[in-house]
């Protein structure tokens, strides 16, 4: 889990395998296994001459060459990694926008004006209008910002020995980086917890503030779907909004607190979703 006590401490799965959620996620893990092993078998007997996506393509490669990296284990392992990479981040982070949308009406009305103003009623947004939507990317910046889906980012290990700013770190450590604590510091976002887009642009020109906001981590381990996940975004975001506008239910609004899972996520809540003329 994103910001789990069995992902700062593996060892604990031996001790409270239930209580960290261990075995919750082999559950998770074994049900999806048993689906997706389903799936390539099903593609096993009704395989084409060309390929009809990737389980076609690497079941094509298992036949035309024999290598340890080729196999049903590694296609499923492969698969697995994408549908969680892929759907999961993406739909935590449309949960959080939706939330956000609701808790600041305001904010909303500015992206639908842009919108309006730079793709035009009728159309869908594309990529090509993302560079005339500054105040949109702006949004989405202080999304990812705010929720820290992955809150203590990806766990690291030191090679080495070394030794960092005074401290020394045995060989095999795990480093874990504390993101939620970079996005949330006080000295660096003024009034943090308060959804503020505006931060993000100066003079109306986007300042990404790359020095200090890394949501997809750093280094060799930095998200390998950032492109990805950044893209898919901004289409479904700007998608949504262009064409609805997001309400609460009965006057009830969600509450801004997550809940830990394979990333962190909002807590289930009803939206309204009205058509916009």
């Amino acid at each position: 889990m994103s910001g789990g006590l069995i992902n700062q401490m593996p060892f604990i799965r031996y001790l409270a395998p239930s209580a960290c959620g261990y075995n919750q996620i082999l559950d998770v893990l074994n049900r999806m296994w048993t689906f997706l092993q389903e799936t390539v078998d099903g593609h096993k007997r009704t395989i084409l001459s060309q390929p009809r996506d990737l389980i076609d393509a690497f079941l094509h490669s298992m036949t035309i060459k024999v290598d340890v990296s080729f196999t049903d284990d590694q296609l499923i392992a492969l698969c697995l990694d994408l549908f969680m990479a892929g759907a999961e981040t993406t739909s935590s982070s449309l949960g959080f926008a939706a939330m956000y949308m609701v808790l600041n009406p305001d904010v909303q009305k500015k992206v639908q004006a842009e919108l309006d103003e730079v793709v035009g009623r009728g159309k869908w947004p594309t990529l090509k209008d993302k560079g005339n939507l500054k105040y949109t990317q702006a949004v989405l910046l202080e999304l990812q910002r705010i929720s820290n889906l992955a809150p203590m980012g990806i766990a690291h290990r030191a090679v080495k020995t070394t030794k960092l700013m005074g401290y020394d770190i045995a060989e095999n450590t795990i480093i874990l980086t504390n993101l939620y604590s970079l996005h949330m510091d006080p000295k660096i976002w003024e009034n943090p917890k308060k959804f503020q887009p505006e931060r993000f642009l100066d003079r109306n020109k986007l300042n990404a503030h790359e020095d200090y906001y890394i949501p997809f981590g750093l280094g060799k381990r930095r998200c390998l779907g950032e492109v990805l996940a950044k893209t898919n975004l901004f289409l479904f975001f700007t998608a949504l909004l262009h064409h609805f506008t997001l309400e609460p239910v009965e006057d009830w609004y969600p509450e801004a607190l997550p809940f830990d899972g394979v990333t962190l996520a909002p807590k289930p809540f009803k939206v309204k979703l009205i058509k916009r003329n």
